[in-house]
């Protein structure tokens, strides 16, 4: 591991630490974490930790870990300092459903960032299934055509034009007759995949997460300018 490295995980640790703590806002938090920092008092630093952090750091490796890296330790310090007052401070909140809700601090009060009303977001894979799986149950074939790969969109829309009908139709009739057993099976393996939070394994622009019984089925995604599609589920 190279010195930057270390001051990064150190860095990491600080920050961490600083920005559990519950009492008075962020900024003051920070400037009180790092004035202990800076005048060794590390008792009271260490103070300022959540339970959890606390837990995983006793005091002693706390205060050795700050005495064996100085140089980290002032880098941790001197980044505090340059902290803008007026810089947004933002949570993030973890839903039952896995999916994650981030509030942004204006004039003293908390406010729903506007990701609140993305009711089918694209972000992240698992946002996209949730979405996938949202989609089907509320019969959204348009949010479904937006969830697709590019390529299945194209076919899709070849296939409407020489039926004379709109995508939308032509994708609700594909996901009809006697295929529609067959979807919802898939539909109800995903959701309670999610729900399970079964992994999602990620390479470069694709990935995939296993579903069904003994996770046998495999949904796959593909990320298209900056927004994760489905591509229809094994």
């Amino acid at each position: 591991m190279n010195d930057r490295t270390r001051t990064l995980l150190l860095l990491g640790i600080f920050a961490g630490a600083g920005c559990a703590s519950r009492s008075g806002g962020p900024t003051e938090v920070l400037q009180s974490y790092s004035e202990a920092l800076r005048d060794g008092r590390m008792r009271d630093a260490w103070g300022m930790l959540s339970t959890a952090a606390r837990e995983s750091m006793p005091f002693e490796r706390f205060e050795a870990t700050a005495r064996e890296r100085p140089d980290e330790l002032a880098d941790a310090i001197r980044a505090y300092g340059e902290l803008e007052p007026e810089a947004p401070v933002t949570a993030h909140l973890e839903l039952s459903s896995g999916e994650t809700l981030t509030l942004i601090e204006e004039g003293g009060r908390w406010r729903l960032d506007p990701s609140a009303l993305d009711f089918y977001g694209q972000h992240t894979p698992a946002q996209a299934l949730r979405s996938y799986v949202r989609a089907h149950e509320r019969s959204r074939w348009d949010v479904l055509l937006t969830l697709a790969p590019s390529a299945v969109r194209e076919a899709i829309a070849r296939a409407a034009a020489a039926a004379g009908v709109t995508p939308e139709a032509r994708l609700q009739a594909g996901f009809g007759g006697a295929d529609a057993a067959r979807v919802q099976s898939v539909t109800r393996g995903l959701r309670e995949a999610l729900a399970r939070g079964r992994t999602i394994e990620v390479a470069g622009d694709r990935a995939t997460m296993a579903y069904g019984t003994g996770g046998r089925s495999l949904a796959r995604l593909v990320r298209e300018d900056g927004r994760w599609r489905v591509a229809e589920p094994e």
